[in-house]
C-alpha cells in the first residue's frame, strides 16, 4: 500500500500528512476548482474525556470554557491564540531549539491552518489538536469563530494591508469528503483545487508557491521546497498572511544612526537605531519596560517588551501570557516618551513537529484519525513554518483592545526613556480582535536595505 501525505502551508506554514491507502490511482484533470455542497451536514459532537490526550505541562492557563463553549460568543478566540502564541514561543526558545536567534512566527496563521486540520480530525487526535490549540471541542463553535475573527481582519482599510487567505490543494481523483470541503470553503474562504501531485509534482509545487508569494506580496518564496512533494501527496493545506502597516508617528530617517546594540551573547554590534519622542503609551515593572507603536488607522500596534537586564533567556523563560497582560494593564500616557529602537529585517523558516509534539499533538503524527477529510488512513509527517518581517521608520511589513490604565509610574509628566539596545520581545497584535498576529525576539537586529 502506498502513503499518503498532506501538506499544510501557513503564514508560511507547510503541514504535511502521511497514511496508508489500498489504492492511489491518478484521475486526470487540469486543476479544476472543487464545489463541495453536502445534502447534510453532521453537527453532533462527542464531549472529550478529560482523562484522555497529552497535556503539556507548561500549558498556559485560560478560562476553562474556552474549550468546552457551546457558542461562539461563549468561544474566546483571541485567549486561544494568545495562549497558543506563548506556548510555542516557549518551545522555539528551549534550548535544544538553538539560543541566541532571532524569532518570529504567526500564531494566528498557524492557529487557522491547523484549524482546516481540526476540521477532520476525531477521536484522541482531535482531543489532543483541541488541547494544543485550545480548540473547542465543538467544531461549529470554532468554524464560526474563525468566520468572524477572518472577516474583520479582512475587512479592509485605507491605512495599512492586512490580509489572510486559505486554499486547499487535493490530489486529482483523491475522494477527499464533501462535507469538509463544504466546511473549508463557506467557513474558512478555502480555495480548493486539484493538481496532479503525482504526475506534475513541480508544476504543482511551482502552483502552490505562487499563490504563497501571491498572498505575501512576494515575501514569502519557495515555501514548497525542491522536491518534497512525492508520489504519496494527496493533500495540500494552505494558509497565508500579509501585514505592512506605517507607524501612526514616524521615525525621521534624518534621526537614525549607528548605535551600540548588545547582544545576549558575544560582544557588543553596531546598529541601525531609530530614534523618535512622542506620547506613546508605557508601562513598567520591576523586570521589564513595554511600548506601544500604533499604526495609522489605530487597529494594529506592535508592542516592544524590553527586559530591564540583559538576560532574555532567563526572561523569556518566566514569561507568561498572564505576566504580558499585567504589564499591558499597567500601561499609561505620558508627556513623553523617548524612544530608541533599532531597525530590524530578518526571514526565518522552522520545522515544528517536534514542537507540537511536545505540546501534546502526538497522535496526530500517527497513529492518527482523520476520518473527516477522508476515509484513507493519514497522519501527519512533518510541519514548516516561513516568515518574514521589516520595521523600519516609515513602519512594518511582515508576510500577524489594548486595555490602558494608569499607573503610579507613569501618571506624571516626567519623560521617560525606552532603549532597546540589548534583546527584546515583540507583538503585533490586532487591537479589533485582541489577537497576537505575530510574535517574535529580536537577538541580533541587521539590517540590509533592498538592492
Amino acid at each position: 500500500m502506498s502513503r499518503i501525505k498532506i501538506i499544510l502551508l501557513a503564514f508560511t506554514l507547510a503541514l504535511l500528512f502521511s497514511g496508508c491507502v489500498e489504492n492511489s490511482a491518478v484521475v486526470e484533470g487540469n486543476g479544476d476548482q472543487i464545489d463541495g455542497n453536502p445534502d447534510q451536514v453532521d453537527e453532533t459532537f462527542e464531549e472529550v474525556d478529560e482523562n484522555t490526550g497529552i497535556i503539556n505541562e507548561n500549558k498556559t492557563e485560560i478560562p476553562e470554557n474556552t474549550i468546552n463553549a457551546n457558542s461562539v460568543e461563549d468561544y474566546d478566540i483571541a485567549a486561544a491564540n494568545n495562549a497558543f502564541a506563548f506556548d510555542m514561543y516557549s518551545q522555539l526558545t528551549q534550548p535544544e531549539a538553538g539560543e541566541y536567534e532571532n524569532i518570529l512566527f504567526s500564531p494566528h496563521s498557524i492557529c487557522a491552518a491547523m484549524a482546516i486540520c481540526y476540521e477532520g480530525a476525531e477521536d484522541t487526535t482531535k482531543e489532543q489538536i483541541s488541547n494544543v490549540f485550545y480548540f473547542p471541542i465543538d467544531k461549529k463553535v470554532l468554524r464560526e469563530g474563525f468566520k468572524d475573527a477572518n472577516g474583520r481582519i479582512n475587512s479592509g482599510n485605507d491605512n495599512y494591508e492586512l490580509k489572510t487567505a486559505n486554499a486547499l490543494w487535493a490530489q486529482e481523483g483523491y475522494p477527499v469528503k464533501e462535507e469538509y470541503i463544504y466546511n473549508v470553503k463557506n467557513y474558512y474562504d478555502g480555495k480548493v483545487t486539484n493538481l496532479d501531485f503525482v504526475g506534475k509534482p513541480d508544476d504543482s509545487i511551482d502552483a502552490i508557491n505562487e499563490w504563497v508569494e501571491d498572498k505575501t506580496n512576494n515575501k514569502i518564496r519557495d515555501l514548497v521546497p525542491e522536491n518534497s512533494i512525492r508520489s504519496d501527496t494527496r493533500i495540500i493545506i494552505t494558509n497565508a498572511i500579509y501585514f505592512n502597516g506605517k507607524w501612526r508617528y514616524v521615525f525621521d530617517k534624518e534621526l537614525t544612526e549607528k548605535g551600540p546594540f548588545y547582544p545576549a551573547e558575544g560582544e557588543k554590534i553596531s546598529v541601525d537605531m531609530m530614534h523618535i519622542a512622542e506620547n506613546f503609551a508605557y508601562g513598567e515593572n520591576p523586570e521589564a519596560k513595554i511600548i506601544e507603536l500604533p499604526y495609522r488607522g489605530n487597529d494594529l500596534s506592535m508592542y516592544i517588551v524590553l527586559p530591564k537586564k540583559n538576560d532574555i533567556g532567563k526572561f523569556e523563560a518566566e514569561f507568561t501570557l498572564n505576566n504580558y497582560t499585567e504589564l499591558k494593564k499597567g500601561m499609561g500616557f505620558t508627556a513623553e516618551v523617548e524612544t530608541s529602537i533599532p531597525k530590524f529585517k530578518f526571514e526565518t523558516k522552522t520545522e515544528l513537529s517536534d514542537s507540537l509534539i511536545k505540546m501534546g499533538a502526538v497522535d496526530a503524527f500517527g497513529p492518527a484519525n482523520f476520518t473527516g477529510i477522508s476515509d484513507s488512513p493519514l497522519k501527519v509527517s512533518e510541519v514548516i513554518h516561513q516568515t518574514f518581517i521589516d520595521v523600519y521608520e516609515e513602519g512594518t511589513e511582515a508576510a500577524a483592545s489594548t486595555m490602558v490604565g494608569v499607573d503610579e509610574c507613569c501618571a506624571s509628566s516626567d519623560i521617560k526613556e525606552f532603549k532597546a539596545d540589548h534583546p527584546f520581545m515583540f507583538f503585533i497584535e490586532d487591537r479589533r480582535t485582541n489577537c497576537i498576529l505575530f510574535m517574535g525576539k529580536v537577538e541580533y537586529p541587521e539590517y540590509e536595505n533592498d538592492t
